[in-house]
């Protein structure tokens, strides 16, 4: 697969994108996440859940999904790294807060896999076409309470 320059950095360079700069972060419809890099399946859509950190989330993983062995306290302080069982593509991180999520599948789960959403392609169950996570969001995504408020200089007396 021919790989845009994004997905190249995410998955090959094991890079990260900017919080909310994936439309997939805010994608809803059922379906499942595939690698952007093989198309292996690595997630489905009723394990995704909106956790505010600006990535797409999931409380599990298909057999698609490997984690990368960490010692336990580098993993609730830093996560563990999830790759492409496959291809070897770097996906994102896997945390050990999913307890904090509740109301959500990953209160549950205790996990949360926070995946860069360029590593990933969205196929809808209803047979429109895929989306590619490296795509950004129409209005930015970017929260009102993230937005840098207007400053007015004041006048000097």
């Amino acid at each position: 697969r021919q790989l845009t320059p994004m997905q190249s950095f995410i998955l090959r360079s094991g890079g990260t994108e900017k919080p909310y700069s994936s439309i997939l972060e805010s994608e809803e419809r059922s379906g499942v996440y595939t690698c952007a890099g093989c198309g292996t399946k690595l997630f489905e859509s009723n394990q995704k859940f909106h956790s505010g950190t600006g990535w797409p989330s999931f409380a599990r993983a298909l057999s698609g999904v490997e984690i990368q062995e960490v010692n336990k306290v580098q993993l609730n302080l830093l996560g563990a790294e999830l790759r492409c069982k496959t291809c070897g593509g770097h996906l994102g991180d896997l945390f050990t807060d999913g307890y904090l999520f509740v109301g959500t599948p990953a209160f549950t789960s205790g996990k949360r896999f926070c995946i860069d959403g360029g590593a990933l392609v969205f196929q809808p169950d209803n047979g429109e076409p895929s989306v590619n996570g490296d795509v950004p969001p129409k209005d930015n995504g970017i929260p009102e309470w993230m937005k840098t408020p207007e400053i007015t200089p004041r006048e000097q007396a």
